[in-house]
């Protein structure tokens, strides 16, 4: 009996502070994704908006809600009329279908305040019939307890959503380790905390391609977290949507993502932010996919790369193997080992 293969496309993208075009970039994914049979579409972080200040993020921050989809009719509180509503996500749906969107003109654009992220990837993964795995940033979060009485600005959370195919939120899992990193020499100061508040609940959740253990970036450098995952949570497949810088990219990147991989026997999916997204920043790029035993089924490239055809939006794939999975588990069974090991001091 062949069963179905649990293919997984794995985007890169170049997300601005343009949140239509960033949604017409996944639709063109999407669009990859059916095209070559896979049943899930993992997208960066920050998939939706990238903006040059704290601000711009806290501005266009989205309220996360895991209930049913929200109907154009029933959305009250939408300041897109209706009629322009119907318009772009019937674009959106186009581009699902064609891969083409080099007729909307600029024109045609939205401004961003019209414009819903969530709903946005409703309508592809509706019209697509992918499950969507993505982050973006969600309205709500307590200000600093540090903060002053008279500077108690708002915060996000940096969430990461788990989106079925009838565009339901099944699971959100809120960035734990935030990004703190100075590197003078590079012009490299960002302060993730500033504007953004830590999650703490660890995240695993069924899908058509196995149970995956949630995380974001910068969680990558902490083993700890993975292992819980695994061991307590029994995740098969680690996800790390990221937008790495290119400094800490070229770094660590592969070292810690193969390294995860290895020590937890598990799938690795990484989509990745690529290229310049503002004046401020830019990324490492390089969305991967490894396998049990650390070995990279695929890779799509970034700023080291000496390949002159690198491109976004863009995806790799990957086919789960639940055999090789299994076998890798219990021909070097590190579990039972960890577990066995009498340490002392």
């Amino acid at each position: 009996m062949n069963l179905p293969v649990k293919r997984a496309a794995i985007a890169q993208l170049r997300s601005t502070s343009n949140k239509y075009q960033n949604l017409l970039s996944i639709a063109k994914c999407a669009k990859m994704a059916n095209e070559h049979n896979a049943s899930m579409l993992f997208l960066p972080e920050c998939c939706g908006f990238i903006g040059s200040t704290a601000q711009e993020t806290l501005n266009n921050a989205e309220c996360i809600d895991s209930g049913p989809p929200v109907s154009i009719d029933q959305d009250a509180s939408s300041r897109t009329p209706h009629n322009a509503a119907s318009a772009w996500l019937g674009t959106l749906e186009s581009v699902v279908d064609t891969g083409d969107s080099s007729y909307i003109s600029h024109q045609d654009m939205l401004e961003n305040y019209q414009v819903s992220i969530i709903r946005g990837l409703q309508t592809i993964a509706v019209k697509s019939k992918l499950w969507i795995s993505g982050t973006l940033h969600e309205q709500g979060a307590p200000s600093s307890p540090s903060a002053t009485e008279t500077d108690k600005r708002p915060r996000v959370y940096n969430t990461h959503i788990i989106m079925d195919s009838h565009g339901q939120i099944v699971s959100k899992y809120r960035k734990i380790h935030l990004f703190e990193v100075s590197i003078p020499s590079q012009g490299i100061h960002l302060r993730e905390s500033a504007s953004t508040a830590a999650g703490s609940k660890l995240i695993v959740c069924d899908s058509p391609i196995g149970k995956l253990g949630l995380s974001t970036c910068y969680d990558m450098r902490f083993a700890d977290m993975y292992r819980a995952l695994v061991e307590e949570g029994g995740a098969d497949i680690l996800l790390v949507p990221s937008a790495f810088t290119v400094p800490t990219g070229k770094a660590h990147w592969h070292i810690l993502l193969r390294a995860r991989a290895i020590e937890n026997q598990s799938y690795l999916l990484a989509s990745a932010q690529y290229g310049e997204h503002n004046d401020k920043r830019r990324s490492y790029g390089h969305s991967i996919a490894i396998d049990p035993w650390g070995e990279v089924v695929a890779d799509s490239g970034g700023c080291d790369s000496t390949a002159s055809d690198i491109s976004t939006p863009n995806v790799i794939l990957c086919d789960i193997d639940d055999e090789k999975l299994n076998s890798t588990r219990e021909r070097m069974p590190i579990r039972m080992h960890r577990q066995n090991s009498p340490y002392s001091w």
